[in-house]
């Protein structure tokens, strides 16, 4: 006798956390199988953004991405009682002139003015080389993580519905209304397994691009930051003197360990800006599922329409899973289209 859940999902990162907690809080019953945090997502520092920083452009859907997050963690939050959002402002560092006035020019668009202030910003922190000042992002912050993905995991486990292992595809069966994983049957199964999505037989063909991403944790005495500073790397308060220092982005290089190239350029961009002695006390590295349009990979395999694919949030999966996350709920139980731009159906060839 097989037990029997709504749903089953492969892959416990943010977005198969994400998946999991959209489910229960609509009253259905889950099966998360995967192999904790080895992915990208354990490494992820977990700001949220909705602006891109880089052009002064702004996140894809940030406005509706950004209400369902304030929405999204607080349930949470009730149900294990531990805190993961953490909002804070971001100070973007602005470079020259040129971007002085450049900043200045974008904060006053339509898509934008809700989050970038159009002053420029003094923060008076002698730790902190700014000559041309900053740009103030708000409606910014950052989840943590790791706690939210380890009381997840809890959470679920406690239920029994979390299944500790590498996905076995040999042990996939499916028919018309049901598909079954060894002891455990579901209507449909949701693969949501990062870069691991180029080894699954039913959606490797979709376009994913992995991404390479390393942070380094550094110890500053003495450093007091009320905002996150971000320029060519962002810095970032965690707890007590410990701050995050990322990312880089890779896609040539996607070996399975840190490199010292990236060490010395997030070193290098740090000490352009802060001047107080650090030491490392952590260097992690992940690979991030990414898309050439930035838009993520959702909906359901042709062939097999009981197979569902959630992948693809790349480096905004805290912003993003939980909104993608309702739109592929809403379609699967109220009869809501999912959005084109992160339908498969765009590539027509699954």
């Amino acid at each position: 006798m097989k037990t029997k859940f709504d749903i089953i999902i492969v892959g416990s990162g943010i977005a198969g956390c994400a998946l999991a907690w959209q489910w229960h809080l609509n009253g259905k019953t889950v099966l998360i199988v995967g192999d904790k945090m080895k992915g990208s997502s354990s490494v992820a520092a977990g700001v949220y953004n909705p602006t891109i920083l880089k052009r002064f452009t702004s996140v894809w859907k940030a406005a509706d991405q950004l209400d369902y997050l304030n929405h999204f963690y607080p349930l949470i939050k009730e149900k294990v009682s531990s805190n993961f959002l953490h909002p804070i402002d971001i100070l973007r560092r602005l470079h020259d002139e040129r971007e002085v006035k450049t900043w200045q020019k974008k904060s006053i668009r339509p898509e934008l003015k809700e989050f970038m202030s159009q002053d420029i910003s003094s923060y008076d922190n002698t730790a902190i080389d700014a000559p041309f000042n900053y740009g103030k992002v708000s409606g910014t912050g950052w989840v943590d993580t790791v706690n939210y993905m380890t009381a997840t995991i809890q959470f679920f486990g406690n239920m029994n519905c979390f299944l500790e292992e590498e996905f076995d595809f040999n042990e996939l069966v499916h028919s018309k209304d049901l598909v079954c994983y060894k002891d455990y049957q579901a209507s449909k199964i949701i693969f949501s397994e990062g870069f691991k999505m180029t080894a699954n037989p039913f959606f490797s063909h979709l376009p994913l691009q992995g991404n390479k991403g390393e942070v380094l944790t550094i110890k500053v005495p003495g450093l007091q930051l009320d905002y996150i500073i971000k320029s060519s790397v962002f810095l970032m308060p965690y707890v007590d003197d410990l701050f995050w220092v990322g990312a880089t982005y890779n896609r040539d290089d996607l070996s399975d360990i840190p490199t010292q190239d990236a060490r010395t350029f997030l070193t290098s961009r740090l000490e352009r800006f802060l001047k107080l002695p650090y030491e490392i006390v952590d260097h992690k590295h992940g690979i991030r599922p990414t898309t050439k349009d930035r838009r993520p990979f959702v909906g359901s395999h042709k062939s097999y329409p009981n197979y569902v694919v959630f992948n693809g949030m790349g480096s905004r999966a805290v912003l993003m899973a939980p909104w993608a996350a309702k739109q592929l709920f809403d379609s699967m139980y109220k009869d809501i289209p999912l959005n084109e731009e992160i339908d498969i159906n765009r590539f027509n060839n699954n």
